[in-house]
């Protein structure tokens, strides 16, 4: 029967001719398995029939074949209503008892509804497979055919090389229905001018495939329907990445429509791995609506040339919407229709322009729904309209254009809507979704996050009219500086309402002084709302504060213009107690609680590098054996407590000490004789701890330190009762710094510090066994922090850490000498009284550049008892309680316990 075809060769169309041209051979007549009418060639054979040539059924009458029951049949080509007048049907339907499916196979072309006048019918149906070389639905003008996939497993599998063509020349239906399926070529429908073709794709599994492009209305009417989660998607040749598009209304005078929609639970789809074109160079509409999705890898494009027509209708509504999934939409040179009536516009890739050369836009009824899908999005439409505005996925959607003219409500139920432009109505932040952005918004109901301000850099946002509190937070990034740094601001031109909880990023601000503060809310109606500070670093008089540098900022309302600012201050920091050193600057402003730590470390190091006399390190020695050579160890232990109230502090801190300290010795007489003078040189090792702590208006603290190192020493012992004591002292420190408001603050905090001392003396008999002791020491001590960032990245270094103390004092002694079997024993208590003088100006730190300073009162006076019991001439006990104060409140109070034996 090809033979027949073999003369049209020459006016075949050329999509055509390659169908034809592969066989031209004329076939043999026989019978078919089941049918009735023209069937050719015969006779037919049953159950399986090798045709070994063309199969025709309805060559120019009426004719049906069915292969049934597993029943099989495979042809060359098949013509299925060939010529005018010829009407065939082939129906292969269901499977055998064994399952094995009933199978029709042409090796070559299937023309359905061949040439003018014919009627064909093709169904696949009930699990049965049809395969064909190509297939050809409607071939010539007209001519009407039709084919029908229906049921589980029905299949009809085409050639991948070749077009399906529904609709070539003539009319052609093909419904994929009941979850049948159809594998093929790219597809064509409506393919020459005058040409009809239509495709329906539905229910759930339910698929068409094409290999290569989907055409809908190439240049005659096409129309593509996928319903009631049925799917439709291509790919190119060489896998799912390789590129395929879908062209609705190809070339001019070509007219396609899609329609993707879903009346039952499941999702209707059609993708496609590269792009979509709506109304290419002819007219296409693309209708997505309810329970359908379209994706395309790349873009859709809507009207590309001039004398083309593009329409995308979105459509949707509550109870389901239209999905087109795409990396953007982009307007072309012809007439574009972008409907948003309810349906979601899903990107699939980060996109700065989603909506390019859409300039303006109007919004429908059914609103528009833009869905980032995690992607980072941007829209410079300006948007008009009454309906809504929906934000949905994860993601940020940036809406750049002014849509004053759009009066609807803005929802934003997920991810971020970043507004640079204009939105004219009310907006709705939902339960974990953000509005950010330097635009304007309508008024504005937060149960959500407003982030003011860019991606990057600081801004402000405006929402003109009221703001309403519902849950939702306010984020603001700044520098927390002084009152003109640079920070992100929220300005309601309404009023304000609800309680918002505030959370404030420091961008690099090192802090400042603030006056008025950092205006980061401004309400310029009645502002009613409360804005509380949410990640403050501690708590300071109930309020939370954050710590930039050596500053503490609180957020505060003023009362003059009902603003919100960012303070280094307090209305009331809080008074020091009476006694205390006071703030050394007369602003309230705020210090973060390490602030007061800091300051007491410094003095608590100098406190702890102090001498003592040599009387407090190894007793009374005047009156011991001068022999030289002769060496003696001695050991002591100390303890003191004390309460330091600087007279001039930047904090206003107060301390309160605990330590003791372990000193362990060795002494040898270096040279000396029996009654007369000697030089002792004397080497000890020191170990202590102290507990510091730490009261302020700015917060309260403690300090662990341990000590240790070594004091090398050298005395003078003069045969007249003279003494020069010298000392050098060399300590190394470990401390734990802690706030009691923001806990640990360092820990294992190495300094040092070296000190050098020099006493003199001289013992005046005044009866038997009293002395009068007059003295003077001079110290001088030199701490060492160095430098380290604490945990809020303030960086704490010690500027001045120096004391010269002189002290001068006299001393009344009263000794007694005895024997007792054959043991020489003495002893002595004495009473001491000095007057001590610091000529420096005590501590000072920087934290964060700000100077930090501490002084104690330059003048003490001290009393000391003490004791001092020898026997031997070896061995000695030793001890002294004093106390130091300086008459405004500060005290030190210390006892020292000490053995002393000479070998």
């Amino acid at each position: 029967m090809a033979g027949r075809y073999c003369h049209r060769a020459g006016w075949l169309p050329p999509a055509i001719f390659f169908i034809y041209a592969a066989n031209c051979t004329y076939p043999a007549y026989a019978q078919s398995v089941s049918g009735s009418g023209e069937v050719l060639p015969e006779p037919i054979q049953s159950p399986h029939w090798t045709v070994g040539g063309d199969l025709t059924v309805g060559d120019s009458l009426a004719g049906t074949l069915t292969i049934e029951a597993g029943g099989t049949v495979v042809n060359d080509w098949a013509f299925i209503g060939n010529f005018d007048g010829g009407a065939g049907t082939l129906t292969v339907s269901g499977r055998d008892a064994g399952g094995a499916a009933s199978t029709w196979t042409s090796l070559g072309p299937v023309m359905i509804g061949a040439d003018s006048g014919s009627n064909g019918t093709l169904r696949v149906l009930d699990g049965a497979a049809a395969q064909s070389d190509s297939g050809t639905i409607g071939a010539y003008a007209g001519s009407v055919g039709s084919a029908t996939v229906s049921g589980v497993g029905s299949v009809w599998d085409l050639s991948t090389v070749y077009s399906f063509q529904i609709g070539s020349g003539g009319s052609g239906t093909l419904r994929i229905d009941n979850g049948g399926a159809v594998h093929s070529g790219q597809g064509i429908i409506g393919w020459l001018a005058g040409s009809d073709g239509h495709v329906t794709v539905s229910g759930p599994q339910t698929v068409w495939d094409p290999l290569n492009n989907i055409y809908v209305g190439f240049e005659g009417t096409g129309e593509l329907d996928v319903q009631d989660g049925a799917t439709v998607h291509t790919q190119g040749p060489t896998g799912p990445n390789s590129a395929a598009s879908i062209y609705i209304g190809l070339n001019a005078g070509g007219v396609g429509a899609v329609n993707v929609s879903s009346g039952t639970a499941d999702t209707s789809t059609l993708t496609a791995s590269d792009r979509i074109e709506i109304g290419s160079g002819g007219d296409g509409t693309l209708t997505i609506a309810k329970g359908g999705m379209v994706g395309v890898a790349r873009d859709a494009w809507i009207a590309i040339s001039g004398a083309s027509s593009g329409t995308l209708n979105l459509t949707g509504d509550a109870s389901g919407r239209g999905v087109l999934e795409t990396g953007s939409v982009i307007k072309g040179a012809g007439n574009v229709n972008l409907n948003l009536d309810g349906g979601i516009l899903r990107a699939n890739r980060d996109e700065a322009d989603f909506l390019k050369g859409f300039t303006t836009q109007a919004v429908g009824s059914g609103g528009a729904w833009f869905d980032t899908n995690t992607h980072e999005v941007g829209v410079g439409t300006a948007f008009s309209g009454t309906s809504s505005l929906n934000k949905l996925g994860a993601g940020t959607l940036t809406l750049s254009g002014d849509s004053s003219a759009f009066t609807g409500n803005t929802e934003i139920q997920a991810g971020t809507l970043q507004v640079d432009g204009v939105l004219g109505g009310p907006v709705n932040v939902l339960a974990g979704a953000r509005l950010t952005g330097t635009g304007r918004v309508g008024a504005t109901a937060n149960k959500g996050t407003i982030a003011p301000g860019p991606r990057s850099g600081f801004g402000t946002l405006t929402i003109a009219g009221d703001y309403a509190a519902q849950g939702g937070g306010l984020e603001i990034r700044t520098q927390l500086g002084a009152d003109d740094s640079p920070t992100d601001k929220l300005v309601i031109t309404g009023a304000s309402s609800g309680t918002t909880p505030v959370t404030v990023t420091n961008m690099g601000g090192s802090g400042a002084l603030t006056q008025r503060g950092i205006q980061v809310v401004q309400v310029n109606g009645v502002s009613a709302g409360q804005f509380n500070l949410a990640n403050g670093d501690y708590v300071i008089n109930g309020r939370p504060a954050l710590v930039a540098g050596a500053y503490g900022y609180v957020l505060q309302q003023d009362p003059a213009d009902g603003d919100w600012y960012l303070r280094s201050s307090l209305t009331d920091p809080g008074t020091p107690q009476t006694g205390g050193g006071s703030p050394a600057v007369e602003e309230p402003l705020l210090y973060q609680p390490g602030v007061p730590v800091y300051e007491a470390y410094a003095n608590t190091l100098l406190q702890l590098s102090q001498l003592p006399t040599l009387r407090q390190r190894v007793g009374n020695r005047l009156y011991d054996p001068a022999d030289a050579g002769r060496s003696g160890i001695w050991s002591r232990v100390e303890g003191a407590t004390s309460r330091l109230d600087p007279s001039a502090s930047t904090t206003g801190e107060r301390q309160h000490i605990d330590s003791w300290k372990a000193q362990f010795g060795v002494d040898r007489i270096l040279v000396g004789e029996q009654g007369g003078s000697r030089l002792v040189g004397g080497l000890a090792l020191h170990y202590g701890k102290a507990d510091t702590r730490v009261s302020s208006a700015y917060g309260d603290g403690t300090i662990d330190t341990t000590a240790y190192g070594l004091t090398p020493t050298l005395t003078w012992y003069g045969r007249d009762g003279v003494y020069i004591d010298t000392q050098a002292q060399a300590t190394w420190f470990d401390s734990g710094l802690n706030s009691r408001s923001a806990g640990k603050l360092e820990d294992g905090r190495k300094a040092h510090s070296y000190g050098l001392g020099i006493e003199a003396g001289k013992a005046f008999d005044l009866r038997e066994g009293l002395v009068l002791i007059p003295q003077a020491q001079l110290t001088y001590a030199s701490t060492h922090l160095g430098r380290f960032s604490d945990k809020f990245g303030a960086r704490i270094e010690g500027d001045k850490g120096d004391s010269l103390q002189g002290r001068i004092g006299i001393a009344l002694d009263y000794k007694t000498d005895w024997g007792a079997a054959g043991v020489d024993r003495q002893s002595s208590v004495y009473g001491v009284v000095n007057v001590k003088h610091e000529f420096l100006d005590g501590t000072r730190i920087e934290v964060s550049d700000v100077a930090v300073a501490s002084r104690m009162s330059r003048t003490w006076g001290s009393l000391g008892v003490g004791a001092n019991y020898g026997w031997g001439s070896r061995y000695a006990l030793y001890g002294e309680i004093g106390a130091d104060a300086d008459f405004s409140g500060s005290y030190v109070v210390t006892a020292t316990a000490g053995f002393r034996m000479m070998f």
